[in-house]
């Protein structure tokens, strides 16, 4: 959930909660003080009441029946209390039951008590008390609009340079070389933010291009000593004098020599992909360079007993250095030889904005969130330096490709897909 959607939730849940309140509360107060007034309006009655029998000794007639009601009931020899209560009675303007706010007290007519009963219909509280909670119930709403609308349109207004500078940051690679350039802005927090965020990308490209600096020039001087052991091995491996222990110690060891020249290579193949010296990009058409790594493989596939099926169609034309992708295809193909299984499958697609190969292998698929770093070996057995599949993924970025891995019908599959 995004922080505005957050932010105007628990604003709406406290406004809602603020307005049923005090609505309920102003509901209530309305009650009381309509109440307090109709018990004043009766006593008023009953004052006017008392002054007409005391100067008529006798009751007054002609009363407004559908506004007030009056009652004398004889009460016997004994005078009642005064009370007020709420009850319910016929209304002549409503024609049905409505509540009357009753008023009952003792008066004394010619030596007779009797219970005066003074009711004056609650309708006008009624209509009074609908017409709060309509007004409120509306005034809540028109709020709440105004405010959520008020709130929505400055935070956004007031996020834009926080959002743009994530956008910023989400375009960020530490082999760029592109200066980034905060949007300006007047809040101090966001500066603050955008000051450090330059600090750290700044310390962060810097140190990276110290350690890329290191792994190249490393790489680059391992090339020379790693050639001349192998060499001397080789012609050690050659002597005749060699017992049959020391030419397997001096195999394995080539082997192991071997293994660490191929790494050299890759390592330093990765640090000239991400200091940018494959430059020259030209758009290429892969039929030929496809049909071309097909016959140089099928030999290989033939020895290793694997069904190879291909589909080629006219492709479109692919901006890459033809250097880089030389080696993207030589590691594809590879990749579906050293995984396959003896009397397997090999499957290439190419259509005119994607190139599929397809291989059998294990039964379960690789780990796609560690499958393109580098070091990473499906098996911890395997004999490989676990670089291949991240030199591919570096040939994509660098040459504005997507790259993607999928298992489907039991059979591990590479996309390259370009515009």
């Amino acid at each position: 959930m995004k922080l505005l959607t957050r932010y105007s939730l628990v604003t709406l849940i406290v406004m809602l909660g603020i307005f049923i309140a005090s609505s309920a509360v102003l509901y209530r107060f309305t009650q009381i003080i309509l109440i307090k007034e109709m018990d004043a309006d009766l006593k008023g009655v009953k004052e006017r009441v008392l002054t007409f029998v005391e100067k008529n000794h006798s009751f007054p007639t002609g009363y407004p029946l559908d506004e007030e009601k009056i009652f004398f009931t004889p009460s016997g020899n004994q005078p009642i209390g005064e009370s007020s209560a709420v009850t319910t009675m016929f209304s002549q303007r409503e024609n049905k039951m409505h509540n009357f706010m009753r008023l009952d007290f003792p008066l004394m007519v010619q030596n007779q008590w009797y219970k005066v009963t003074i009711a004056k219909p609650l309708e006008g509280m009624h209509h009074l008390s609908n017409a709060l909670i309509t007004i409120s119930i509306g005034t809540i709403f028109i709020i709440i609009f105004i405010e959520m609308t008020l709130n929505g349109y400055l935070l956004r207004r007031l996020w834009r340079p926080f959002y743009k500078s994530l956008e910023i940051m989400r375009e960020f690679r530490l082999g760029g070389s592109a200066t980034l350039a905060f949007p300006a802005t007047s809040i101090s927090e966001f500066s603050f933010m955008n000051d450090s965020l330059q600090l750290a990308t700044s310390k962060a490209r810097q140190d990276y291009l110290v350690l890329k600096e290191f792994t190249e020039n490393a790489s680059h001087e391992m090339q020379t000593p790693l050639s001349i052991i192998r060499s001397k091995l080789d012609i050690l491996i050659q002597e005749k004098e060699l017992s049959e222990n020391q030419s397997q110690l001096a195999s394995e060891a080539y082997k192991s020599i071997k293994r660490l020249t191929t790494l050299n290579r890759s390592l330093l193949l990765l640090a000239k992909i991400d200091n940018h010296q494959y430059d020259n990009r030209q758009p290429l058409r892969l039929n030929e360079k496809v049909k071309e790594k097909i016959e140089q493989f099928r030999e290989l596939w033939h020895n290793h007993e694997i069904a190879v099926v291909s589909h080629l169609e006219a492709s479109n034309p692919l901006t890459i250095d033809p250097e880089l992708l030389d080696i993207l295809l030589n590691n594809l193909f590879s990749n579906a030889i050293n995984h396959n299984i003896p009397h397997g499958y090999i499957g290439i697609s190419l259509t005119p904005n994607q190139l599929k190969i397809s291989n059998t292998g294990d039964a379960q698929p690789l780990d796609e969130q560690r499958l393109f770093t580098r070091f990473y070996k499906a098996s911890i057995n395997s004999n490989r330096n676990g670089l291949g599949l991240s030199i591919m993924k570096q040939i994509a970025l660098a040459s504005g490709l997507l790259i993607r891995y999928n298992f489907e019908d039991h059979k591990h599959a590479f996309t390259i897909a370009w515009q």
